[in-house]
C-alpha cells in the first residue's frame, strides 16, 4: 500500500509497526466495502478482521467517516492510477477512430466494473457527506477529462460537427448506462434495476452507437432530407377564378 499521509481525515503513523497496523485496518475496510457496500463497514468491524485495536484505530481517524474518506482518497488514488496506465496503453496502439471508440468504451466499461463495490459505497456515503461528495466529483472530472483526450486526439476524423460536445456527450451516455447496469447510484451493486441484460452485449452495443454518433452528422443528414423532401413537393395549385 502506498506511504500514507497526514490528512484532514486520518494521522499518518511514524513507525513501521504502526504504519503495519494502520495497511491492514484500511485493506479491512476495503474489503469490508466490497463484501458488503457500506453497511458493512463499522469500527468494531474493522478492528476484528484487521486485528487492531479500537483504540489504535481512533489514534489514526477520528471515527467511521473520517474512515471512509481516508479509505476513498487512497482508492482514488490507486484508481486513477490505473486509469491513466489504461489511456496509455490504448493511445499507444494508435487505433482508428472506428476501432477507438469501442475499444475506449470496452476498457472503460471493465474499469468501472472492478471498482463498482467500491464506487457504489462512496456513492451512497456522498449523499450525506458533502467532502465525500466533493471528491467523488473531482476524480470524475477527471475521467471525463482522460476520456475525452483519448477520443479527440482523432477528432479530424469525427463527422459531428461539434467534436467536444460529441466526446462529452458519449461518455456521459456511457457512463449512465453503465453506471445503472452496475447500480453505482443505489449504492449497492446488483440492485436497483442493475444487472439488467446482457453484460457484454451492453458493452458492444454501446461501443457502436457511441461510434455511430461520432462518425455520423446525423443532424446534417436529417436537414438535408428535410430540404430534399421540401423541394420535390408538388406546388400547390393556383387557384382560378
Amino acid at each position: 500500500m502506498e506511504q500514507p499521509l497526514d490528512t484532514p481525515h486520518s494521522r499518518a503513523p511514524k513507525q513501521r509497526r504502526s504504519r503495519e497496523s494502520y495497511d491492514r485496518m484500511i485493506e479491512a475496510a476495503i474489503e469490508l466495502l466490497k463484501e458488503g457496500g457500506l453497511g458493512a463497514l463499522t469500527l468494531a468491524a474493522v478492528s476484528r478482521r484487521s486485528h487492531v485495536s479500537i483504540g489504535s484505530i481512533y489514534c489514526r481517524v477520528d471515527g467511521k467517516d473520517a474512515l471512509l474518506r481516508e479509505v476513498q482518497a487512497i482508492v482514488l488514488r490507486q484508481m486513477e492510477h490505473e486509469f491513466a496506465l489504461l489511456v496509455s496503453r490504448v493511445r499507444r496502439k494508435q487505433l482508428a477512430l472506428r476501432e477507438l471508440v469501442p475499444t475506449m468504451v470496452s476498457e472503460f466499461a471493465h474499469y468501472l466494473r472492478r471498482h463498482a463495490a467500491l464506487l457504489a459505497a462512496f456513492m451512497q456515503q456522498g449523499d450525506r457527506d458533502p467532502i465525500v461528495e466533493e471528491v467523488g466529483r473531482k476524480s470524475y472530472v477527471q475521467t471525463v477529462m482522460d476520456f475525452n483526450l483519448v477520443l479527440l486526439e482523432r477528432k479530424t476524423e469525427f463527422r459531428h460537427p461539434d467534436p467536444e460536445h460529441a466526446a462529452t456527450t458519449v461518455f456521459s451516455v456511457v457512463y449512465a448506462a453503465l453506471a445503472r447496469y452496475l447500480g453505482l447510484n443505489s449504492g449497492a451493486p446488483g440492485h436497483g434495476g442493475a444487472g439488467e441484460g446482457n453484460w457484454q452485449q451492453l458493452v458492444e452495443d454501446l461501443g457502436l452507437m457511441s461510434l455511430a454518433f461520432i462518425i455520423l452528422d446525423l443532424r446534417g443528414a436529417m436537414n438535408s432530407e428535410t430540404r430534399t423532401g421540401e423541394s420535390t413537393r408538388p406546388a400547390a395549385r393556383r387557384r382560378v377564378g
